[in-house]
């Protein structure tokens, strides 16, 4: 039997929608739990606490309390915290040893659905965390483990008939979830995934995703530093694309690469049918760009 997909657009109905967000947020649910029986949840897609907002929600906390309390699960290996990781560990630098939560049932997919939802509404999400958020609730609504769903989706955004039910999953999810759609997520900031390990740290301190995408292109590692040096000094996309143009010689091999990739058949039928309109769409324009140059030279 074949194993039944998670229906993740309903669990963002519960989990976002206003009848939903009640029963999540049910007040004879909320206890007082000791900070010390509490441990992270494995689905956190937030991987960076920097100290600085550690400390400044720990003054806050010692002024006000915690204010919104944070949302855990029974497990049988003890209380997990599904959304609040970072109210916890500042509630410990502050010396909380009690902190406020609603506990609640919660399988795996739930909690995991949960814990990114709960990351996305935050305005402080570097882009990688972002990302890696909404490929979980993706992979939750195709019922793939989080390192296949990319490759579907690519596979969906040039053939949605292969899998409608699941397109329609994805179309209800990210429409919950506000602000881009999958489609969308996809072409652009989905890519970040991709990056060198360099270019994601970058990311993680700071660095624009759109001049991480410009400078993760870029395969020699010395090469990439010295973009990202110019890059936290201030220089634009424009800059950085300007910054790494090929030499004669290097432009000379990738013409000749293109030249011997057109040439062999099985390369192009492996690309997508959109691709390969596009490659013909840019093979007519060079063409139309080569016969021009050679009618004005006649002239």
């Amino acid at each position: 039997m074949a194993k039944r997909r998670f229906d993740a657009s309903a669990t963002l109905d519960a989990l976002l929608g206003p009848s939903g967000a009640s029963e999540l947020a049910s007040p004879d649910q909320l206890r007082m739990l000791d900070v010390a029986e509490l441990r992270p949840t494995p689905h956190q897609p937030r991987t960076t606490f920097t100290e600085d907002s550690l400390r400044e929600l720990a003054d806050s906390i010692r002024e006000n309390g915690v204010l919104q309390p944070i949302l855990v699960r029974s497990t049988p290996d003890g209380l997990e915290i599904v959304a609040g990781e970072r109210r916890w560990r500042a509630a410990q630098l502050a010396g909380l040893r009690t902190l406020p939560a609603f506990v609640r049932e919660l399988s795996d997919e739930q909690a995991a659905a949960a814990s990114a939802v709960e990351n996305l509404v935050r305005e402080d999400l570097n882009p990688i965390e972002e990302v890696e958020a909404k490929r979980r609730i993706a992979a939750l609504a195709l019922g793939l483990p989080e390192d296949q769903v990319m490759t579907r989706l690519r596979r969906l955004l040039d053939r949605p008939e292969d899998d409608e039910e699941g397109v329609r999953q994805l179309d209800t999810a990210f429409t919950r979830l506000g602000g881009e759609k999958w489609q969308s997520f996809l072409r652009n900031k989905g890519r970040i995934l991709n990056l060198p390990t360099d270019v994601k740290e970058a990311v993680r301190s700071g660095l624009d995703y759109r001049k991480a995408l410009v400078i993760g292109a870029v395969g020699d590692a010395r090469e990439r530093r010295r973009l990202l040096t110019l890059a936290q000094a201030g220089a634009t996309v424009q800059a950085l694309r300007e910054a790494q143009k090929p030499l004669p010689d290097d432009r000379a091999r990738q013409t000749q690469a293109v030249a011997r990739a057109l040439g062999q058949k099985r390369v192009l039928e492996r690309l997508s049918p959109k691709a390969q309109a596009r490659v013909d769409k840019l093979v007519a324009e060079l063409h139309d760009l080569l016969t021009q140059g050679e009618e004005e030279q006649l002239r």
